[in-house]
């Protein structure tokens, strides 16, 4: 439907979060780095990009990195993943990645609700998770988006911000990719 969607005079696909998750919305990462399989894979998530670069348009990605959700590799509630997850272990790899309050039990989620635990980004391992060279950010941009819309921005930390929008610009092949933060209150 590329065609006919450059055809309508667009330049930009905003697509909803791609990442694997157990619901059908996706804000409840499971993998950042793994396309749900129901998409597609990683070399047709690219193929998406290079078709509509070709026709003029860019990829924009939904960022959710505020969250993840409980059944995802970093979290690992249920035990799906092959790593330990923060709710496992307190000596998992991923466990400063998450805020508890009372291990395992107590811990800060997205507006309470604990199947989506909230990301700690002042820990440097988790924010470079998304910013560094490598990163999450960096590694789809490689892929060819065009930039990223950030689910619930003002609940990301400044730091993460700054280094998110280094890790992009430095990515990216475009001097201005785009960076779009979403904010429902007070954007001050």
């Amino acid at each position: 439907k590329l065609d006919y969607i450059a055809s309508l005079g667009t330049t930009i696909i905003y697509l909803n979060p791609i990442s694997k998750a157990f619901s059908s919305h996706r804000y409840d990462t499971g993998d950042y780095k793994t396309p749900d399989p129901m998409l597609g894979t990683e070399e047709d998530f690219k193929a998406l990009c290079d078709a509509a670069h070709e026709k003029g348009m860019k990829i924009i990605l939904d960022g959710v990195f505020n969250h993840t959700g409980d059944d995802s590799r970093y979290f690992n509630r249920y035990g799906l993943y092959p790593t330990v997850g923060a709710i496992q272990d307190e000596d998992s790899p991923y466990n400063k990645w998450f805020c508890f309050r009372k291990f395992p039990d107590e811990y800060e989620s997205w507006w309470g609700i604990p199947i989506l635990p909230k990301l700690n980004h002042t820990t440097e391992a988790c924010r470079h998770y998304f910013t560094g060279e490598n990163g999450v950010c960096a590694h789809y941009v490689k892929k060819g988006i065009g930039g990223w819309r950030l689910d619930v921005a003002d609940e990301l930390c400044d730091e993460f911000l700054d280094e998110l929008r280094v890790s992009v610009k430095g990515a990216s092949p475009d001097p201005d990719p785009v960076i779009i933060g979403e904010v429902w209150e007070n954007a001050a």
